[in-house]
């Protein structure tokens, strides 16, 4: 299904949690982005929008890593001799080679890495767990784990110390019930969704 009707369902579930629990109009705008982003995170396990927000470009890593290849290349071969200007040109040559190794996926895990280290660091639970999240979601397949029960289970997990640490009402379930939305809406049964999802992994492939 599209992220943007992910992002929809996830932002009217925020209202209907909001709604329920009598949250006045500033809870309920919060209540309605928590959605969009739970709503939108099971398919950070693949090189969409929402993975390209939370990491750097991979296009201009590629970009940057590439011209250092360049300007290394040059220098050695201009400015250095013998053994440096060897070691120069050859790094500069290795540069270039890996420069389009850097893929969105691989961004993605530094990334989840870079958050889990910051969350360790500022000893922030919720911090870690979200970038444990992240960097798991680098690494497996699209509509794998993140689209599953454990997946599910996990990011319910980050939402109960989110929720400790911001303590606005109804926000564990608008996490919980916005995440859960996407699975649904991904299943088989909604028009569209040919290939479903795996909901029980790793106990058994079978889509839904």
């Amino acid at each position: 299904m599209d992220g943007k009707i992910h992002a929809l369902i996830g932002a009217g579930t925020g209202v209907a949690v909001a709604q329920s629990t009598g949250q006045d109009a500033i809870n309920t705008a919060i209540l309605m982005g928590a959605g969009v982003i739970a709503a939108l995170a099971p398919d950070l396990d693949t090189a969409g929008k929402l993975a390209n927000k939370i990491s750097l470009s991979h296009k201009m890593i590629q970009s940057f890593v590439r011209s250092t290849g360049i300007l290394l290349a040059i220098y050695a071969w201009f400015m250095l001799a013998g053994t440096e200007q060897y070691m120069g040109l050859t790094l500069g040559a290795f540069l270039l080679f890996i420069a389009p190794k850097f893929s969105q996926k691989l961004m993605l895990f530094i990334s989840g890495a870079a958050i889990i280290a910051g969350g360790i660091l500022l000893s922030q639970t919720w911090v870690w767990l979200a970038g444990a999240y992240v960097t798991v979601a680098a690494l497996v397949s699209h509509r794998g784990y993140t689209h599953s029960i454990i997946g599910w289970l996990f990011f319910s997990l980050v939402a109960y110390y989110v929720h400790t640490e911001f303590a606005v009402h109804g926000l564990f379930w608008t996490l919980v019930f916005a995440y859960g939305s996407h699975l649904v809406a991904d299943m088989r049964f909604v028009p569209g969704n040919k290939r479903g999802i795996k909901l029980l992994l790793p106990f058994s492939k079978k889509g839904v």
